[in-house]
């Protein structure tokens, strides 16, 4: 499985000796706090208020608990331990941004200064303040490379039906301008039908829903969204997502190749496979027939 993932990871005269890792939910600030770690780099953690996730306490040198309203005590705290660069990871549900994003000055401000409150704008507008303050906010994939994987059918023991195949090839593009509009990054389709679309629940919640609109064979399609920040909302899928995909018994995952984080690949995958879910990683110009063809020629 691993000569799928080949993406080199940078050189050490690139990555910072300390970072501060601004933390939401999910294995992704995770996974990077133990790569970070792994090569040297003190890391300084800020937990959001409200959110369970803190296993990176292990991998930290300080940790932290913030409210989404606190960001000048983050920035007080980044002098404080003379952090110049940040890494934002991890899902931040949109009724907790909702519930603290009130009330500072400096927040208040930058809201009343956007055009709208897309998830885009509202991150795009905090890596802005961020860096004002000569905190720079930094991609948030640097020690990850090795798990996006190369375009391919990763579920090698698979062979995926036609139907399938149409229905990624359908969803794709579709996926790709809902991702443009900042709506979502995910879909799901069966037999050429869009059958629920990801909004604010993320793609854990459209699963959950599309399996109550269309039973089993739903194929999901997660997608990079065109000129994607990579400092920010890059697609992660891991264990958690193959295991909600078999709770709704569904066809397949696509994913975009290159751009989206693949964690705990060689056990995710071998449950897709015991499950008949095949996994792709899509190239955003090619086309899922190429990969199988390629294979069997």
């Amino acid at each position: 499985m691993d000569n799928l993932y080949v993406g080199a990871e940078p050189p050490m005269s690139e990555v910072p000796t300390r970072i501060g890792l601004i933390a939401g939910e999910g294995n992704f600030p995770v996974q990077i706090a133990r790569a970070a770690k792994s090569r040297g780099v003190e890391i300084v953690t800020f937990r959001i208020d409200g959110l369970e996730n803190d296993h990176f306490r292990p991998y930290s040198i300080e940790s932290y608990v913030l409210k989404l309203s606190q960001l000048s005590k983050l920035i007080e705290y980044a002098r404080h331990h003379n952090i110049k660069h940040v890494i934002m990871a991890g899902g931040v549900p949109h009724k907790v941004v909702l519930k603290q994003i009130a009330f500072e000055p400096r927040i208040l401000s930058v809201l009343g200064s956007l055009a709208n409150k897309k998830a885009d704008t509202l991150l795009s507008a905090a890596v802005g303040e961020l860096e004002k303050e000569g905190i720079r906010v930094i991609n948030s994939t640097m020690f990850l490379r090795s798990c996006m994987p190369e375009p391919g059918l990763l579920t090698t023991r698979l062979k995926p039906s036609d139907e399938i195949m149409r229905d990624i090839e359908f969803g794709y593009p579709i996926a790709r301008a809902i991702g443009g509009l900042d709506i979502g990054q995910s879909i799901a389709v069966r037999n050429g039908v869009v059958v629920a679309v990801e909004a604010l629940e993320g793609t854990d919640g459209l699963i959950e829903r599309a399996g109550a609109l269309a039973d089993e064979g739903c194929v999901i399609v997660k997608v990079a969204k065109p000129n994607q920040d990579k400092r920010f909302d890059v697609p992660v899928v891991g264990m958690t997502t193959i295991q909600n995909l078999v709770k709704i018994r569904a066809a397949a995952l696509c994913l975009t190749a290159h751009e989206s984080l693949f964690f705990d690949r060689q056990e995710a995958i071998a449950l897709a496979e015991a499950n008949n879910i095949c996994i792709f990683a899509r190239g955003n110009e090619d086309s899922v027939f190429n990969y199988l063809n390629l294979r069997e020629s």
